[in-house]
């Protein structure tokens, strides 16, 4: 709430904002119009004075609200917070309208000289470049400013990881896996479903009559169908359920879902002499098997629930392989074939 005395007279209006910078800036917008309506006898209106964001919002503050945005909208809150705690940690005392690409250029080169990899500063800039997005949107700065920011270029050189199990280190890690880690992988194997909807999975979004397993909640933030195949449906079949839990996963000592797989998953893996794998690459696994047997790429972006095809076509050259490997299957291999003998010979035969 701001209040000024002018003429002995008490004059008062809210800010509309809880942050100082920005409160600053309307009360002095709002004291300049109000001495400038008194001194020319005008009536006083009650109108709401906007600040000059883009002169006076400082970055840390800025951050703050973004990340209270973030938090009611979007599952990536734990992750964009600790990227958003590098970026305060680097632009806190700065102003959003100074800002421009020359700024964001060397701060990727800072995080560079740190040791950072160009995917993870590729992160951060993405984070960055969505921040000035939404504070465009919030009337915090002008245009100029996001164009000057949106022109800065993503790392170049990134090498995406695209770690998959053959069909022998498949059948090996299953045979190693602990009874109650062999169904996960299993799902993972056979649906692309990320850990934590794996984990987090309850009977009421399993339709075994209807082979179909339903989520709600994912990390795009948007619905999906996983169609269940006999292989995960035997699985699925065989699993106990217990009366005080609803979770398809879960440990049988506490009934509570399983959060950290560490321990089991790397035991399953040096088991079964499997180097350089993540648990997140049976994702990749399952993308790569259906690629290789001809499913096309739009179908595998539902299935996985990309948002983007162009995160679907990671594993395109994967496609590309099996293409060559298609055509080579029309090879014709008999000599005797008219396509190898020579005019002679062909004379030789007789017609049909």
């Amino acid at each position: 709430m701001m209040t000024k005395c002018v003429s002995g007279i008490k004059y008062f209006q809210s800010t509309g904002t809880k942050y100082k910078t920005e409160a600053q800036a309307v009360y002095e917008r709002w004291v300049s119009e109000l001495r400038r309506q008194i001194d020319s006898g005008g009536i006083i209106k009650k109108e709401e004075i906007k600040p000059a964001a883009e002169t006076t919002v400082y970055f840390n503050e800025f951050a703050e609200r973004y990340l209270s945005w973030v938090k009611d909208r979007q599952k990536s809150y734990n992750v964009k917070k600790y990227i958003i705690k590098i970026v305060v940690e680097h632009f806190k005392n700065k102003k959003l309208i100074d800002f421009n690409y020359r700024t964001i250029e060397y701060f990727q080169s800072f995080l560079l000289n740190k040791g950072l990899k160009a995917t993870y500063i590729n992160k951060i800039i993405t984070v960055l470049k969505h921040m000035f997005s939404k504070a465009l949107d919030w009337e915090l700065m002008n245009e100029d400013t996001l164009k000057k920011v949106r022109k800065v270029k993503l790392l170049k050189g990134e090498i995406k990881r695209l770690r998959y199990l053959s069909d022998d280190e498949a059948d090996r890690l299953l045979l190693n896996c602990d009874s109650y880690l062999k169904p996960i992988v299993v799902m993972a194997l056979h649906t692309g479903m990320r850990r934590g909807e794996m984990l987090g999975l309850t009977w009421n979004r399993v339709d075994m009559a209807n082979r179909v397993i339903l989520l709600d909640k994912t990390k795009n933030g948007g619905r999906r169908e996983i169609p269940m195949n006999n292989t995960l449906h035997i699985v699925l079949s065989g699993l106990t359920r217990h009366i005080k839990t609803d979770f398809v996963f879960y440990n049988t000592e506490t009934l509570k879902p399983f959060f950290d797989l560490e321990r089991i998953w790397r035991k399953a893996l040096n088991k079964s002499h499997i180097l350089d794998f993540h648990f997140h690459d049976l994702r990749h696994t399952f993308a790569s098997r259906l690629v290789m047997k001809g499913i096309d790429l739009m179908t595998i972006k539902e299935l996985l629930g990309h948002k983007d095809i162009k995160m679907t076509m990671r594993y395109s050259h994967l496609s590309h392989a099996h293409i060559k490997n298609a055509v080579s299957s029309l090879d014709i291999e008999d000599k005797k074939s008219y396509l190898f003998l020579t005019s002679d010979e062909n004379g030789k035969l007789s017609n049909p």
